[in-house]
């Protein structure tokens, strides 16, 4: 794939983990990813890391993975949703061209989000907290941060329970690809 200076110039976002401006990942309605400035560079494409891992086509002979989609995901307007019957914007399935709507979308591919524990500091915190964690001065400094962590943990079990529970919702609910 050549590069795409229009998409480029008409998808700039600022990547916070960066530090730098970067581009929006093609799917970037459903995922919210922002690349790094020097992406198309290092990969070739515009789709972050989940966008290629989740619809993308890509194998692995040591795990016997052989995955076909199309990466790049159609969003379009007016499309009344399957789902929930609502005419909003769409986005087309990984496997098939029917579209649903982004938010029920969402809630079938990455699962309820609602109840995460947010954060409770700015996130140059944790970007330093994550660097050293085993540091005692984070107890003082930033006693929220252990118990954060401890709650994100359960949150994570639970989410990753039920997320596996609805495999079934990450199929087209018109023709089950």
């Amino acid at each position: 794939m050549p590069r795409d200076l229009v998409y480029e110039a008409n998808n700039v976002a600022f990547n916070e983990q960066n530090n730098c401006d970067g581009f929006k990942c093609k799917n970037y309605e459903v995922c919210d990813a922002v690349l790094h400035c020097q992406w198309y560079n290092m990969k070739g494409h515009y789709l972050c890391t989940n966008c290629d891992y989740d619809f993308g086509t890509w194998s692995n002979s040591d795990y016997n993975i052989n995955r076909t989609g199309k990466g790049e995901l159609g969003f379009a307007d007016n499309i009344e949703c399957p789902v929930c019957l609502e005419v909003k914007r769409g986005v087309t399935h990984p496997n098939c061209d029917h579209y649903i709507c982004i938010s029920c979308f969402k809630r079938c591919y990455y699962g309820d989000t609602s109840g995460r524990p947010e954060f409770p500091y700015p996130i140059e915190v944790m970007d330093e907290w994550e660097n050293d964690r085993d540091n005692p001065r984070w107890d003082v400094e930033y006693p929220l941060i252990r118990p954060w962590e401890e709650a994100l943990d359960n949150w994570d079990d639970n989410h990753d329970l039920q997320y596996e529970k609805e495999e079934h919702l990450r199929q087209c609910p018109l023709c089950r690809k």
